[in-house]
């Protein structure tokens, strides 16, 4: 009979993997990521058959850390200025928290490796968040629900690198760059 596997061994190699990943980018070896987790490689590879599997499930954990974030206290009866104020500033936060996680997710979103089926997965989980941004694609502006998401993700990605640069203007630049985006909706 198979012993069960350790969780917190798990855990071990998916945080190792953030760290190389975000040091070192994709091309990154599983010896490396075994090595930083304390673990011999073979060990990793009774947890993640490959390495293709090992980074979906990294892209999946990473995902869900974020979606907890966003939908954490998600003001369900708001107005969708406030729901998506909320959605915002819990991103940023999220991402000024977590720089290498950030960085891998940053990588592993771009990454032709993570499958379309994980990719959906990853989608299902921000159900509240997806239904904001329909909601938000009544706007004058742009009916687009793709579109708005990008704009959105790209000012708050500019939003996140000024925070991280000048910490003590995170109020400031939290806020700007969430009426920069509200003001192009025009709602």
């Amino acid at each position: 009979m198979a012993r069960p596997l350790d969780e917190e061994k798990r855990k071990a190699i998916l945080d190792s993997a953030v760290r190389i990943i975000a040091g070192q980018g994709l091309n990154a070896t599983t010896a490396l990521i075994a090595k930083e987790a304390g673990i011999s490689t073979g060990s990793l590879f009774t947890y993640f058959p490959d390495k293709v599997t090992l980074l979906n499930q990294l892209y999946l954990h990473i995902k869900t850390e974020v979606a907890t974030a966003l939908i954490y206290e998600f003001p369900l009866q708001a107005r969708i200025e406030n729901k998506a104020f909320h959605v915002w500033k819990s991103y940023v936060a999220w991402a000024c928290n977590n720089p290498e996680k950030r960085t891998a997710l940053q990588q592993l979103t771009v990454s032709r490796v993570i499958s379309e089926g994980t990719r959906k997965q990853s989608q299902a989980m921000f159900e509240v968040v997806n239904h904001m941004l329909s909601e938000l694609s009544n706007s004058e502006s742009c009916q687009n629900v793709a579109f708005i998401t990008a704009v959105m993700a790209s000012l708050a990605e500019t939003t996140i690198d000024f925070v991280i640069n000048e910490p003590g203007r995170t109020n400031e630049y939290t806020d700007t760059g969430f009426r920069m985006f509200w003001q192009s909706l025009r709602m």
